[in-house]
């Protein structure tokens, strides 16, 4: 049986670690809004990590036009728009009409689009195993599913 003074302490010490992850979860917001800029850029190649993101898309569904790349990519279709314009430009993508659809359009990477695709997916994948390797064991058992639900609560606050 607990006391009443047991009950406070612990609802203090609650209260307290959820003071200290609202101000986690500020921090996070604020890391991520000072470095926008420099997030938005992948090292190397002058590339945006939304035409990076787009070129996967292409990889993956772009013979099923813009809507699918920018469902796919998870970014609005103006943006997907803009990045696909620039990559044509860069020589990154090709645009053909669709054989079935003349509205629409097929998007393939050219090889130039896929040896960046390559390329930086590597770069991205040696940070992320510099950060996974300066965690604990503990902190590597509950990184992928913490990251996961920060990540659906930031999508909620922003």
């Amino acid at each position: 049986m607990t006391d009443r003074g047991d009950t406070a302490t612990r609802s203090d010490e609650s209260a307290d670690l959820f003071d200290d992850f609202v101000d986690a979860v500020l921090d996070l917001l604020r890391a991520a809004r000072r470095t926008g800029g420099a997030a938005n850029n992948v090292p190397g190649d002058a590339i945006s990590v939304p035409q990076l993101v787009v070129l996967g898309a292409v990889s993956v569904v772009g013979d099923r036009g813009v809507s699918a790349v920018a469902e796919q990519a998870g970014l609005a279709q103006p943006t997907v728009t803009r990045a696909l314009t620039a990559l044509e430009r860069r020589g990154m993508v090709a645009r053909t009409p669709h054989a079935r659809d003349g509205r629409s359009m097929c998007l393939t990477l050219t090889a130039a689009g896929r040896a960046v695709l390559e390329e930086k997916r590597r770069d991205l994948v040696g940070r992320f195993a510099e950060i996974w390797e300066s965690l604990a064991a503990d902190e590597r058992e509950h990184a992928v599913s913490l990251v996961r639900r920060l990540s659906a609560v930031t999508d909620r606050l922003v």
